[in-house]
């Protein structure tokens, strides 16, 4: 058994999906949907309940899309 945590983007912020599946990867129960701010705070909850599960690990599906990467303008070498 183990653990998956699906991260999606929403309108609403981050969509945090938490699951327990079987040796076969098939849910095990109910799963979790919780809104969460940040990656951090997802991650924290889905080890709470792997460790309340008795589990050492979860594994992390990320569909969100990464932070845009700011770029500077190149310097003017006009002389």
């Amino acid at each position: 058994m183990f653990v998956r945590l699906k991260l999606e983007e929403s309108r609403d912020g981050l969509v945090a999906t938490i699951s327990e599946r079987d040796a076969d990867g098939k849910i095990a129960g109910p799963p979790m949907i919780l809104l969460v701010r940040t990656k951090e705070e997802a991650k924290k909850k889905a080890s709470a309940v792997a460790k309340g599960l008795g589990l050492t690990s979860y594994r992390i599906i990320d569909k969100s899309q990464p932070a845009p990467r700011q770029t500077q303008p190149a310097p003017d070498r006009a002389q």
